[in-house]
């Protein structure tokens, strides 16, 4: 079973219903889907490595329905929260609806483009599958087949029914029958038979499968991931400070290529096999050249080039590798700002934050303060007066110092303080 071994190797199988949907799914031409969460208005890199999971059972020749909770998001999961949470407004919903769902085309657009894969996919809204629906049908169809018992001893349900300081809505509790009845919908309507998804919701996918049996009387398939954490045991996809987003306009594709940049030497591989469709030996390949001279850093350069390429496209390579140049470079940094083109300056601005200003002349501690690189114009007059503050690579020694258009390189001022920390603000 060439499919589960595979999973394995990718870290892709946590827990499966039947051995038997490995035997299914490895022929093709079969039907599978995955949920998104529309609480956001973009995916981050933990729905990236979801995608890569579908992406894989996608290769064998099946097709994949994109399932967007239209309908679900507006309640909500209750599981891993400690009280309800506020519900988004119809029209963010929709709007959020709308940004994934144009990520995850682009996505599978960046696939066919750079490696010939077309694979076969569906975006769907569950909404759709409410709208005109009688409450009472829902009921009826829905609520008959699930006990309020088995509903109450899910682990995200009990702790709320528990603690006295907390509770639970009857929304949020009704929540697990909407999700059940998409699997049902889509099976009845699609053909759908398997769900894949991340193993914190094994309990779930568990009680779906029950209702379609009860009702159908039709084995269907659950297939978990595991939850994707680095060596040290922190999940994947958080930096420091918030998740890591696959919208440009949240994190540029420079900051992702960082991120991946310092990726572990022990994540390397595992990554690799996640995230990528390079074979296993050319992976393991890549480990064992890195291991060789770690410090050249070649398996986080090709893992942070593949990233980025995959989700931004091949031009964002390019401005990355150029941007990496201007900001770390040995060479001239003010030759490298003068060969930079209008999307390319825009690049660099969003990879250093920044800002886009039209004036004659500006004082330096207002540049400072506007641009982010210092919280206001005392503390940049304190970095002036220590000699930790520079301009176009000339330190400035002047508190009153005054920049015009002719002070710019290429309509570009590129601030730096100390040694890191950049903020590119472009003249227009």
């Amino acid at each position: 079973m060439w499919l589960k071994q595979e999973r394995e190797q990718r870290w892709f199988l946590y827990q499966f219903t039947n051995e038997k949907l490995f035997d299914e799914y490895e022929k093709g031409w079969k039907s599978f889907y995955i949920w998104i969460d529309p609480s956001a208005n973009s995916l981050q890199l933990g729905n990236l490595c979801a995608m890569m999971a579908a992406v894989n059972l996608m290769k064998y020749g099946n097709k994949c329905y994109f399932l967007v909770w239209g309908a679900t998001g507006m309640i909500w999961d209750p599981s891993g929260k400690d009280a309800e949470r506020n519900f988004l407004d119809e029209e963010t919903l929709r709007q959020n609806q709308k940004n994934i769902f144009d990520q995850i085309v682009k996505f599978l657009s960046n696939l066919k483009d750079n490696y010939g894969i077309n694979f076969e996919y569906e975006m769907v809204n569950n909404y759709d599958f409410y709208k005109w629906m009688w409450y009472l049908d829902f009921l009826r169809d829905v609520g008959k087949y699930i006990t309020v018992n088995t509903m109450a001893a899910k682990e995200s349900v009990k702790k709320r029914l528990e603690d006295p300081d907390k509770s639970i809505s009857y929304s949020e509790f009704s929540y697990m029958l909407i999700q059940g009845y998409d699997f049902m919908h889509l099976y009845e309507n699609m053909w759908i038979e398997l769900q894949l998804w991340w193993s914190d919701q094994w309990g779930n996918i568990v009680t779906w499968m029950e209702l379609t049996r009860k009702k159908h009387n039709k084995e269907i398939f659950g297939l978990t991931i595991p939850i994707i954490t680095d060596s040290s045991g922190k999940k994947f996809g958080k930096s420091e400070w918030n998740a890591i987003w696959l919208d440009p306009n949240k994190n540029s594709p420079y900051f992702v290529y960082q991120y991946f940049l310092n990726t572990n030497d022990d994540d390397i591989s595992k990554y690799m096999k996640i995230l990528t469709l390079m074979d296993i030996s050319e992976i393991d390949n890549i480990a064992n050249e890195h291991k060789k001279d770690p410090w050249q850093r070649l398996g986080q350069k090709k893992l942070a080039e593949y990233i980025v390429e995959l989700v931004f496209g091949k031009k964002e390579i390019e401005n990355v590798h150029k941007i990496t140049e201007i900001l770390f470079s040995k060479e001239n940094k003010l030759n490298l700002l003068k060969q930079l083109n209008n999307e390319e300056k825009t690049a660099l601005k969003g990879a250093t934050g920044g800002v886009e200003i039209d004036k004659n002349e500006w004082k330096i501690l207002e540049l400072c303060t506007l641009s982010g690189l210092t919280e206001s114009n005392w503390e940049a007059k304190k970095m002036i007066q220590s000699w930790a503050l520079y301009c176009n690579e000339e330190k400035i020694d002047d508190v009153q110092k005054i920049l015009t258009k002719e002070n710019a390189v290429n309509w570009i001022f590129l601030l730096r303080k100390g040694k890191k920390v950049y903020k590119t603000i472009i003249l227009k």
